[in-house]
């Protein structure tokens, strides 16, 4: 989705700072008088800042959809698996987003993504959820590249070939 480029996360040594200061941020918070749009917001930003902590080698999207869905429920909100199972994909890359920055390329984090996921989620709304659109090119013959294939692919337009294998000394 980055191309090679890659998020910055925060680290192992940093977990209970990190986890303490954004819990009393959220402690802090009042939702009272929010419209659902700014609500949403704010628990885009939110959960995307506990995301980007990111201390397990494998497992990081899952723990966050979990604890997600729990403080969904503390707050009174109906959540449930289903919606982060079949668009788990979505969820990572859209949390990718809202941590992305590449000023050179003028890309810039955004939680548009995730907030079109929670408005699904949380309000029965029924956005189109597209990888696609998330992905960040720097390079446009690139993404051409990658479109046309894609284009072609779709079309049928392929060939499967055989690989022969070549031994080391040849």
């Amino acid at each position: 989705m980055l191309y090679g480029d890659t998020v910055s996360y925060g680290g192992a040594l940093d977990l209970r700072e990190t986890l303490e200061y954004d819990f009393a941020r959220e402690r802090e918070f009042r939702y009272n008088g929010l419209t659902m749009d700014e609500t949403t917001h704010h628990l885009a930003v939110f959960i995307s800042r506990l995301w980007q902590i990111h201390v397990f080698g494998e497992g990081n999207t899952r723990t966050t959809a979990v604890f997600f869905i729990k403080y969904l429920r503390i707050l009174g909100f109906k959540a449930e698996n289903d919606l982060f199972a079949e668009n788990s994909w979505y969820f990572r890359n859209a949390l990718v987003r809202a941590n992305y920055n590449n000023i050179k390329e003028g890309i810039y984090e955004t939680t548009e993504f995730l907030e079109k996921f929670l408005m699904n989620f949380l309000l029965d709304e029924n956005n189109e959820l597209s990888n696609e659109e998330m992905h960040v090119i720097g390079n446009k013959a690139n993404y051409d590249w990658l479109m046309e294939s894609k284009e072609q692919l779709e079309k049928g337009n392929f060939s499967v070939r055989n690989l022969v294998e070549v031994s080391v000394d040849e």
